[in-house]
């Protein structure tokens, strides 16, 4: 088939809702990957009747819903052009408040997830030649952030991305991570972070000024450059870790204010 297809895991909110809406407007099969039936349907109205919108319940953390996602893109497409790990959760606390079990749950979704999916599409998107697979990973795994479990899971994340770039250079497969700050999505509420929509606005208005650019992020943002890396415009990039931060990386009290 000429046209591309494109997984997006966590498809179904947020940063994954956004990069389908993007992705499909310009004419690609994207294929929703997620495990809440009640976001999915919630998806399905919110972007209506769109023949490039696949959806399809599961969770990456179970690999026998990894090797059904593999055998329908197997009989539907044949191949697939990009991948999108972009399924996470987030829990907050250090060390002596975060027990194994929740410990575990952000590793198993945010690291073991992305490698269990892309082991079991690897054989479709060396079938593509050229393709490309984005992981959203985040500053906190760049540098400590309020989750012991978030902060190692995702720099677990970027480690992947830069070995699998290698690894996979042979197969013309690109390999590369969207490190966001925070981004207005439902994430902090879905994980109980915050207690409802109240308490994130002053959760984000709270972190403003320490964002050079003085605003927090949204989807389009981080959508934005997952399309690009997994256009042609990108073919030469690999193993990049890309921060999208509004410059809060760089932020430092002693730069003289404008």
């Amino acid at each position: 088939m000429s046209k591309k297809v494109i997984v997006v895991t966590g498809g179904s909110s947020g940063i994954g809702f956004q990069t389908i809406k993007q992705l499909s407007a310009s004419g690609i099969d994207v294929i929703s990957f997620s495990r809440s039936k009640e976001k999915i349907e919630k998806a399905k109205k919110e972007i209506g009747e769109n023949p490039n919108v696949k959806y399809f319940e599961g969770d990456v953390v179970k690999a026998v819903d990894c090797k059904k996602l593999a055998e329908y893109i197997e009989s539907a497409y044949g191949k697939l052009h990009g991948l999108v790990n972009n399924a996470g959760v987030l829990t907050k606390g250090s060390m002596e408040m975060i027990d194994y079990e929740t410990w575990k749950y952000n590793l198993d979704i945010n690291l073991n997830g992305v490698y269990l999916l892309t082991r079991n599409l690897l054989p479709l998107l060396k079938k593509a030649e050229g393709a490309s697979i984005v992981n959203v990973s985040s500053i906190a795994g760049l540098k400590p952030g309020s989750s012991i479990a978030y902060s190692v899971s995702k720099a677990g994340l970027d480690m992947l991305t830069e070995f699998l770039a290698g690894d996979l250079a042979p197969y013309k497969i690109r390999v590369n991570s969207v490190n966001p700050a925070i981004v207005r999505t439902n994430i902090h509420l879905d994980n109980k972070i915050v207690e409802n929509k109240e308490k994130y606005e002053e959760l984000l208005k709270s972190v403003i000024d320490r964002y050079p650019l003085k605003r927090i992020g949204d989807p389009e943002d981080i959508a934005n450059m997952i399309e690009f890396l997994l256009s042609d415009k990108s073919s030469w990039i690999t193993g990049s870790i890309i921060k999208i931060d509004g410059g809060v990386m760089i932020h430092n009290e002693l730069i003289p204010p404008k």
